[in-house]
């Protein structure tokens, strides 16, 4: 994942969540007032993992393999892109440009990060990996990017 401007600048000109974002700020605005971050979370997580039953991923031999089928959907949904990364004790999953601030404001609520943490929870699960290996979002880092962990 490039910090290019034309990179990022091109990344932006893909967005197409304009005629959704009043909708999503309110919908996010209602959650807020009704939901506890805790029930934010869990909700984001269920909803991922369901959205992952829709965008289910081919057979995948390897890590480049799932990265690339990802990466796929990502890309047509104009959703960014993802980086995998094994580690000595886990997988990192690095998501750069999902739309949320374009959609929920500048300073997106990290409860949002449930979603994408519900999404590759599935997608894993589908693969094989079992219930064992949990993905868990860690924040946020100071370009954006969502950052996850794969492991025990």
């Amino acid at each position: 994942m490039s910090n290019d401007p034309r990179y990022t600048a091109y990344l932006e000109s893909q967005r197409r969540a304009a005629q959704w974002t009043v909708f999503l700020r309110a919908v996010a605005q209602a959650l807020q007032s009704r939901l506890d971050v805790d029930e934010l979370r869990q909700t984001m997580r269920a909803a991922g993992m369901q959205a992952a039953q829709e965008l289910a991923l081919p057979e995948c031999e390897t890590l480049a393999d799932i990265e690339a089928a990802a990466n796929r959907h990502w890309s047509q949904m104009g959703w960014g892109c993802v980086a995998l990364s094994e580690q000595p004790d886990c997988l990192r999953i690095s998501h750069a440009y999902a739309p949320f601030a374009e959609a929920f404001g500048a300073e997106p609520p990290d409860w949002l990060g449930s979603f994408l943490e519900g999404v590759y929870q599935q997608w894993f699960l589908l693969l094989g990996a079992g219930n064992a290996l949990l993905v868990r979002f860690e924040g946020r880092d100071e370009n954006g990017i969502l950052n996850y962990r794969f492991g025990r």
